[in-house]
């Protein structure tokens, strides 16, 4: 989500790369004076989410701007709030431990992650798990676009600022504390869960991550936070905002913001927008 996690090299993946056609879910909302296409994204990747769906890039020379979560591009002088509890302070003895060789599994320096807000020790064991996987921030869907639209000089929108998704974080329910929890309870299933979000979302098999985002050991309350309000935030921006009354807009997010009743897709639905899945999708090959 954040500039330190998604922009560490410079390089551009094309389109165009070898292998099977990824087929993520790809959604067109239209009225009278204007047209989105959603595209759920991951926000690091691998060689093989590529090329993206020609349902969506057939879009690419007609729209008129790029809208991302933030633009991770744009210079944002960002710094942690150092006075936010620290896992140290609010971890149980037994999670500490825990903790400790899942920081020898991850790679990563304990001392680090103990000293760290939840929310950010959560970040870094998910990004570090996501590494071993083989997958890279250079590579996320986000990243690939931006710098896409940057050499094209396509008009780059965002919902937020980076500087507001880390306020977003900072106050989330006990400072991320049941994300960083789920994380250690949930370390030794996490990898196959995360090879079966990928398969998922490369197939476009939109049950699955129903079921997925279903299933999130989240609170209530960190899920309404950090997925439905910013959805309902980010709907009525497209709806009302001035810079969207007319025109083709790709809209680029997290996948987990364009699923079920409370959707990105769902709630344009409701503000009168004709909505269409532009991919069938597949069954993704896992459990």
């Amino acid at each position: 989500m954040f500039k330190s996690l998604l922009s560490k090299a410079l390089l551009l993946l094309p389109f165009v790369t070898a292998g099977a056609v990824a087929e993520p879910l790809v959604w067109l909302a239209k009225d009278s004076q204007r047209q989105f296409v959603l595209l759920g994204s991951i926000h690091a990747g691998d060689q093989g989410f590529y090329p993206l769906p020609q349902a969506f890039l057939d879009y690419w020379p007609e729209a008129d701007g790029l809208v991302v979560e933030a633009n991770i591009l744009q210079p944002d002088d960002v710094t942690i709030n150092r006075d936010i509890p620290t896992s140290d302070a609010l971890l149980s003895n037994n999670d500490k431990a825990a903790l400790v060789d899942i920081a020898k599994q991850a790679k990563l320096p304990y001392q680090s992650l103990i000293h760290s807000p939840p929310w950010l020790a959560a970040m870094n064991l998910q990004m570090a798990m996501a590494t071993q996987a083989g997958l890279n921030p250079v590579h996320g869907i986000d990243i690939v676009l931006l710098r896409r639209a940057q050499e094209q000089q396509l008009p780059i929108l965002e919902f937020e600022s980076v500087s507001q998704q880390l306020a977003l974080m900072e106050n989330l329910p006990d400072h991320g504390e049941d994300i960083l929890l789920s994380t250690i309870h949930d370390w030794s299933e996490m990898q196959s869960e995360l090879n079966c979000l990928v398969s998922a979302w490369k197939a476009g098999d939109l049950q699955h991550l129903l079921s997925l985002l279903e299933d999130s050991q989240y609170s209530d309350a960190t899920e309404e936070k950090l997925i439905f309000e910013r959805n309902r935030d980010w709907a009525s921006q497209l709806t009302n905002k001035a810079s969207f009354q007319q025109g083709t807009y790709l809209i680029v997010v997290g996948a987990m913001h364009l699923l079920g009743e409370k959707g990105l897709p769902a709630l344009l639905e409701t503000q009168g927008f004709t909505m269409k899945r532009l991919t069938e999708g597949n069954k993704a090959q896992c459990e």
